[in-house]
């Protein structure tokens, strides 16, 4: 009895992971869901992440990693065509292509399970803490951006662009505070820290190896890696809450089984 559902959960593992592999490739393939358009000079934010976060939360590191060995070799047969000399570059190394796509399963399962194991204590400290943190800072861009903007079509001049701009970014924050903080925060909060793990993982590696300069990997991780963390958690927590219904929600220990 024990080896027949030993090799159930095996048998649901391998088709998450083969699901959402897939699903990173289909992302990758139909640029319409992969880079979603978001208000900064970036002008997009990639998705391709996003089924390794989901995979860790679901079924674990060891899925999570799986998926994002398909991310990255998704990432490495791209680069291969890539117009871009400098991505072209990045992608073909194989330490950036494949570490951190497979280090974003494993930091998000790490936050999740670190999260749940504090209880509601560790999640009233990651809604006073992390979440508002996070709301702020992408409150500020989008003000800056909006801002930006407004004075580009000479609409409201100074104080009133000033005024709209920073309207905009309370909306954006408050929003994002209220998702992040009455839905699910632990499952939040893992999905910004497996995004952020992408973003810091792909550039630092990249200036490690000398893909490029500091400062300008800094403004790539600015202008990407903050909508990024933001579409990653919004749709992390409200896949969560979808697959909460299920006997199996959660790949914590002791937790929805």
């Amino acid at each position: 009895m024990v080896k027949m559902t030993a090799a159930k959960v095996s048998t649901r593992q391998v088709a998450v992971a083969g699901l959402l592999g897939g699903l990173t490739i289909c992302l990758g393939l139909m640029p319409a869901l992969g880079f979603i358009p978001v208000p900064t000079p970036a002008g997009a934010a990639t998705t391709m992440h996003i089924p390794t976060i989901i995979a860790a939360l679901v079924e674990g590191p060891v899925v999570g990693g799986a998926v994002g060995v398909i991310f990255g070799a998704f990432s490495f047969y791209r680069a291969q065509t890539e117009a871009n000399p400098v991505a072209r570059l990045m992608f073909t190394d194989p330490l950036i292509a494949f570490l951190p796509r497979v280090a974003i399963g494993i930091v998000t399962w790490l936050v999740f399970w670190l999260c749940v194991r504090l209880g509601k204590e560790g999640t009233k400290a990651t809604k006073a803490t992390g979440v508002p943190l996070f709301a702020l800072t992408f409150a500020l861009v989008v003000a800056h951006t909006a801002y930006q903007a407004i004075l580009k079509y000479d609409f409201s001049r100074g104080p009133g662009a000033m005024a709209l701009a920073g309207g905009a970014g309370i909306l954006v924050g408050v929003g994002i505070w209220r998702i992040l903080s009455h839905a699910a925060g632990a499952v939040g909060l893992a999905a910004l820290a497996g995004s952020l793990t992408n973003t810091v993982g792909v550039l630092g590696l990249s200036v490690l190896r000398g893909y490029l300069p500091g400062p300008a990997a800094l403004a790539v991780g600015l202008l990407h890696g903050v909508p990024e963390m933001l579409v990653a958690a919004v749709l992390a927590v409200l896949v969560y809450r979808g697959l909460s219904a299920s006997p199996r929600r959660s790949a914590v220990p002791g937790r929805g089984k």
